[in-house]
C-alpha cells in the first residue's frame, strides 16, 4: 500500500492537487490551470512526484469534480497512461460531509483532505 498520496481535483477554472505523505502529512499543495498544455504532463508530474520521494504513490481523482464530469473523456485520456507500478490511479466520489477549513491561508482544501481520507481509510 501507497503512503504518497496525490489529490487531483479539476474544476473549471482551476486544478488543485495535495500531495499527501502518511509520516509527513501534506506536504505540497498547488493550484494549477485546468488543464496541462501538453497530454503528456500529468503523467509526467505523477512520476516525478513518485521520484522525488523516492515511492509509488496513488493518485486519488475526484471524479464527480466539475472538470472531470463536464470532461470525463479529457480527464480518462490524461491519466489513462499513469497506472503503473510508480503510480496507481483511483476514481474516487466522496460522500457529502460538512466541509472542513483546515486550509484557510490556501482557501478550501476540505475536500481534497475528504478525497484522501476516504480512499486511504474509506472513513467519511
Amino acid at each position: 500500500m501507497s503512503t504518497l498520496w496525490v489529490s487531483i481535483e479539476a474544476g473549471e477554472c482551476e486544478t488543485c492537487l495535495m500531495v499527501t505523505s502518511a509520516r509527513e502529512g501534506s506536504v505540497l499543495r498547488a493550484r494549477l490551470p485546468p488543464v496541462p498544455m501538453q497530454p503528456q504532463a500529468l503523467a509526467l508530474l505523477l512520476q516525478a512526484l513518485s521520484a522525488w520521494f523516492g515511492e509509488p504513490l496513488s493518485a486519488v481523482v475526484a471524479a464527480d469534480a466539475e472538470g472531470v464530469s463536464r470532461h470525463p473523456e479529457r480527464w480518462a485520456q490524461l491519466l489513462g497512461e499513469c497506472d503503473g507500478e510508480s503510480v496507481r490511479v483511483q476514481w474516487v466520489v466522496v460522500p457529502p460531509r460538512e466541509p472542513d477549513r483546515f486550509l484557510a491561508e490556501l482557501g478550501d482544501f476540505s475536500s481534497a483532505k475528504r478525497l484522501v481520507i476516504f480512499a486511504a481509510t474509506g472513513q467519511r
